[in-house]
């Protein structure tokens, strides 16, 4: 199982929701809007049975939990 640098992306929303499989596109186009880029402000690490999104920022991170989980 693969998890990045604290140092780089200190905050972590794991999501494993049921439904959340039917999401992925919704969450990432949000993501991209909102938050802003791939790699420069949010990443993700796949796994079988959900997805970790890790942040650099707080707010972004609190947003986005508000929002998807």
């Amino acid at each position: 199982m693969r998890i990045l640098k604290k140092q780089l992306w200190p905050y972590k929303i794991a999501i494993s929701d049921a439904d959340y499989f039917d999401k992925i596109l919704d969450i990432e186009f949000w993501l991209g809007q909102r938050v802003g880029g791939f790699k420069d402000h949010w990443n993700a690490v796949y796994k079988h049975d959900g997805t970790d999104f890790y942040f650099r920022d707080s707010r972004d991170a609190t947003m986005f939990a508000l929002k998807w989980s």
